[in-house]
């Protein structure tokens, strides 16, 4: 496929970027001659103590101990066992908010805000009123009985009050863990049961999409599972609306937050921890099982982000970051994490299309946000809901938008310019699994449409064959592998006590490097990365196939292997079609792989044979003969995560005969069960009672 470069951004000042600074900081005190990004990217990935080092002086880490050195040449060799980072540090994730350089002097501004769904409440908080609330609840913890290690659950909004919870576990060295409120009873004790809290905090009632909702019935049946099931010592409530909470007498297992920190010091006290401390529980989004159940380090979770936060989106003491997300997304962590390098942070809690489209991006904008960090899913529905530029107010601010949790198309980026004028626009890649990011933005290179900007730096992004031959290089598509040590590698599974897990999702298939799962391609000219799919639902048909070209049928005998996001890439020009879903299907009876493409037409439009012939025209122009879908199937729903990725794994097992159990973060798993007529289909595409489109 042909290479496509339309640069549509560069810095107006790159000189002026944190990144330039650093890589100027790093030919001095080392004594290199670093010219650019790419000379950055790979001497961080090669003189790994050295890089680390500098991050951690350059990005200001406040530290009760200070190391010496970030790891030794041996343990730099290896992925696995996990390598030992800065094991002579002692540090405190909290403390590196409350108590950090970027914040000295500066108690009378306001550094965090909170602001419920459509603007609706407004909260700003100093640095003194935050900590004081820390403070409160991080003793009420240990007055509690909280120790180091232990976990601290909760099921709570995008808030102050979550926030709180958060710093206040990790300032006593407990470990926090969270899910958002609108997850199920099920999802919910999915997660939790796994790791056993000790203390669950729930908000009352959620804002959403306008309504109301009680959650606190839901949150009193999971903690009494929890207490009969994992232990469960203390549930405390948080009151979101029903300021009752706060004064009605609770017995037993409940209470309330005021009376839960009623008559605590306002002292904070910082436990002096290792870099490789538990921080946080996360969990995995896979769309089949039971959730994997993440353990990310205070160091780890700490240097990564500053890195990200501070090098790759240029943030600041004056910036306003803005991260988009829910608590059970791992976007939570940078929701939070511009509070690392002095920015203020705003937590939004609610609906971002309420009270409008247009109307949260004017909240966005009367707030003077310079870092934007959303979904290519968010994005999508302001564009089809036709916002353009005018329709809200200016972004005078605005010099950053960050987008994750699905692929941005190239139309995308060149409406995203549209509409909010000259940005940074990063694609950024990672995951759950590194608390972060392998591919992201780069302030001190230009944005290509389509492209992800650069491999961050640290990661060692390689694209493996699936022979494990390295082809970066060549600008074929392959596997996304890591083949050098980082700190922010998760420290193990819960309840993984053999490991087993943690090496058969990450080392299986290559041993001694980490596959992400990610199917990618490298453009040789500017380095950039593209995301083709997931390569556990890359495509993979082969055989014989016909077309017809020049009046003549041509007869293809080798196959090729491809993403999804080729095949949706080549559709977006298709007004009609609202989302599409692409997959393989390889039943026990079949000798190939034959994809089928599943499209879910906009209202008011429909699907004909007009439409499939110019789907089929499309990809073949634009991609391959080989790429073109054996069938194409007209679908009510598209199965998504709460994050809006689509659940292309199920849906294929689904489609090959086999049966699954839905994972509880499919918000709508109802939709799997139609496609399982597809299981049946002929060699025409004929099914029972549904015929092919």
């Amino acid at each position: 496929m042909a290479t496509s470069l339309t640069k549509i951004w560069e810095h107006p000042d790159v000189a002026s970027t944190n990144i330039e600074a650093f890589r100027s900081t790093a030919n001095s005190e080392h004594d290199l001659h670093l010219v650019d990004y790419h000379d950055l990217w790979k001497w961080s990935t090669i003189s790994l103590n050295d890089f680390w080092m500098l991050v951690w002086k350059f990005t200001k880490v406040k530290a009760q101990v200070q190391p010496t050195y970030a790891i030794t040449l041996s343990d730099s060799k290896r992925l696995r066992p996990n390598p030992w980072w800065f094991p002579e540090a002692r540090l405190n994730f909290a403390q590196n908010i409350l108590e950090s350089e970027y914040v000295r002097g500066r108690s009378c501004e306001t550094i965090l805000t909170g602001i419920r769904e459509g603007g609706s409440e407004v909260e700003n908080f100093t640095l003194p009123q935050l900590q004081g609330r820390i403070a409160r609840l991080a003793n009420g913890l240990v007055r509690a009985g909280a120790q180091k290690l232990d976990r601290v659950a909760c099921i709570g909004s995008n808030s102050i009050d979550t926030f709180v919870v958060f710093l206040a576990t990790a300032s006593i060295g407990a470990i926090f863990t969270s899910c958002s409120p609108d997850t199920g009873e099920k999802g919910i004790l999915d997660r939790f049961l796994q790791v056993q809290p000790k203390f669950l905090f729930a908000d009352d009632w959620v804002l959403y999409n306008g309504n109301r909702i009680s959650c606190l019935e839901k949150a009193k049946r999971v903690a009494s599972h929890l207490k009969a099931q994992a232990g469960l010592k203390h549930f405390i409530v948080v009151p979101r609306f029903d300021t009752r909470a706060t004064t009605e007498r609770q017995e037993g297992l409940q209470q309330s937050l005021e009376a839960f920190t009623n008559g605590t010091s306002e002292r904070l006290r910082f436990a002096a921890l290792g870099f490789a401390h538990p921080l946080v529980i996360v969990y995995s989004s896979g769309t089949t099982g039971s959730p994997k159940c993440l353990v990310h380090t205070v160091g780890g979770i700490l240097l990564k982000q500053k890195l990200e936060q501070i090098l790759c989106c240029d943030m600041r003491p004056g910036s306003v970051h803005m991260q988009y997300s829910t608590t059970s997304w791992i976007m939570y962590l940078y929701s939070v994490s511009g509070l690392l390098s002095g920015a203020r942070s705003i937590l939004y809690d609610g609906s971002p299309m309420k009270p409008s489209t247009s109307g949260f991006l004017d909240i966005l904008a009367h707030q003077h946000v310079t870092h934007f960090g959303t979904s290519a899913h968010y994005l999508n529905l302001v564009e089809q809901s036709g916002t353009k530029r005018g329709d809200f107010a200016e972004w005078n601010s605005l010099r950053v938008i960050t987008s994750t949790g699905s692929v941005l198309t190239e139309p995308q980026y060149y409406w995203v310019y549209e509409t909010f004028g000259a940005v940074q626009l990063s694609s950024i890649a990672g995951g759950t699994d590194i608390a972060g990011a392998f591919v992201g933005g780069a302030p001190n290179l230009p944005v290509y449409a389509g492209w992800c900007q650069a491999r961050t730096l640290g990661m060692k992004v390689q694209i493996f064959s699936d022979d494990g031959t390295a082809v970066e290089t060549t600008g074929q598509p392959g596997e996304l592998v890591c083949t050098a040590p980082f700190p922010s590698q998760p420290a193990y599974f819960w309840g993984d006590n053999d490991g087993k897990r943690y090496e058969a999702a990450y080392f299986e298939k290559f041993p001694g490097f980490w596959t992400q799962g990610d199917f990618i391609r490298m453009e040789s000219k500017t380095q950039g990365i593209q995301f083709l799919g997931r390569s556990d639902g890359v495509l993979n048909p082969s055989g014989m196939h016909f077309y017809f070209t020049c009046g003549f049928w041509m007869l293809i005998l080798s196959g090729v292997r491809f993403g999804s996001a080729e095949i949706y890439n080549c559709l977006t020009i298709f007004p009609e079609i609202e989302d599409c879903l692409c997959v393989g299907q390889r039943r026990l009876q079949d000798d190939d792989e034959q994809v089928l493409l599943f499209v879910k037409i906009k209202d008011g439009n429909s699907y004909n044979k007009r439409l499939e012939a110019a789907i089929k025209s499309r990809i073949r122009q634009e991609l391959s003969p080989r790429h073109v879908p054996k069938f194409i199937f007209e679908t009510p729903d598209i199965p998504v995560t709460v994050n809006g990725k689509k659940t292309e794994v199920p849906v294929k097992k689904i489609v090959s005969g086999h049966k699954i159990v839905p994972s509880s973060t499919i918000v709508n798993p109802e939709s799997l069960q139609w496609y399982e007529q597809y299981a049946s289909i002929d060699n025409t595409g004929a099914i029972k009672s549904v015929s092919k489109l």
